[in-house]
């Protein structure tokens, strides 16, 4: 039976995927790796997972170690950190030779953003992005957003020995299961700057593009990666032709910070309902979401819809925000 090493088990994906593991793989060993030491029963008992082993994602040896006695490695815990990959790495190139060896890897599609225009303004002639167009994904590099750890795992499969998959999702939104609460990204990072600039803000005039999806949505095809890692004649193809780009929701920023604003609103978060442009230095410190938030992120899923069969089916983010921020205190 193969065993499944899973990083970051209790956060919004992770929380999610371990009760599908223990769904659709019942006989897989599962072991997760995390710091909360406060859910311990519910992970036996309600997850399925046969071990559970405590530590940060700084501490590399323990986490090399692991990774060499384990056949598939999935970390939905971190898609920033390069140290914590090459440690992972590290481990599944201590297996022994002729065992198959997995890497599955969740990134983020905010590597794919737009990179000559960043005004908020749409682009008339922005890149579209194209994960079944190898050319397009030989692109990924270490300076994208979550462009470091992508950049050692598809060096480290072009040497053979692991088989590595990468999904690069848009922002998640929705929330975990079980007893940790955790929002989606996005819901996150929306919240944290409402509340300290006290309103919804968005860049220019807002009419750039940005995709979004349920958490939900990325379950599916996060376990036919594991199925294609399972088959006995994969890997199959190149690194890049392992590359997969997923999303459902294609909005303008100021229709997503105007439904922000009315929910956080009347929630008592912030004073109006109304969102307010600003320039981009003025969020998030110009970091993440001022990123986000003023480029314009077009792709197609070509790859994934037909080597995964990614569908999306959960509600988009103007329909279910309300529902999935009821979980959570503002």
């Amino acid at each position: 039976m193969p065993s499944i090493l899973l990083l970051g088990a209790t956060g919004c994906v992770g929380s999610h995927l371990v009760i599908a593991l223990k769904k659709e793989y019942p006989t897989f060993p599962v072991t997760a790796y995390l710091r909360n030491k406060s859910i311990e029963k519910y992970l036996y008992e309600t997850a399925g997972v046969q071990k559970i082993v405590y530590g940060t994602f700084e501490e590399t040896e323990k986490l090399a170690a692991l990774a060499k006695d384990h056949d598939i490695v999935i970390n939905v815990g971190s898609s920033f950190d390069p140290v914590l990959t090459r440690a992972i790495l590290a481990g599944l190139n201590q297996r022994p030779a002729g065992v198959k060896s997995t890497l599955i890897h969740m990134s983020g599609a905010g590597n794919f953003v737009d990179t000559e225009s960043n005004t908020g303004i749409a682009n008339p002639n922005c890149k579209v992005w194209n994960d079944s167009n190898v050319k397009d994904m030989e692109l990924i590099n270490s300076g994208m957003l979550n462009g470091a750890p992508d950049e050692v795992i598809l060096n480290a499969g072009k040497e053979g020995k692991i088989g590595t998959y990468i999904l690069f999702p848009t922002a998640l939104y929705g929330r975990s299961t079980g007893p940790v609460k955790s929002p989606g990204v996005i819901q996150s990072l929306m919240i944290r700057q409402a509340k300290e600039l006290g309103y919804v803000p968005y860049i220019g005039d807002g009419t750039v593009r940005f995709n979004t999806m349920h958490v939900l949505d990325i379950i599916p095809p996060l376990l036919r990666m594991i199925d294609l890692s399972l088959q006995e004649e994969t890997p199959q193809g190149s690194v890049y032709e392992r590359c997969y780009i997923i999303g459902a929701n294609l909005n303008r920023w100021i229709e997503l910070s105007a439904k922000f604003a009315e929910v956080f609103h009347a929630r008592g978060l912030i004073p109006s309902p109304i969102p307010k442009s600003v320039k981009r230095e003025d969020v998030d410190d110009g970091g993440e979401l001022a990123m986000l938030m003023s480029r314009d992120q077009l792709f197609l899923s070509e790859r994934a819809e037909k080597t995964l069969g990614y569908k999306p089916t959960q509600k988009p983010l103007v329909e279910d925000l309300q529902t999935a921020l009821e979980y959570f205190d503002l």
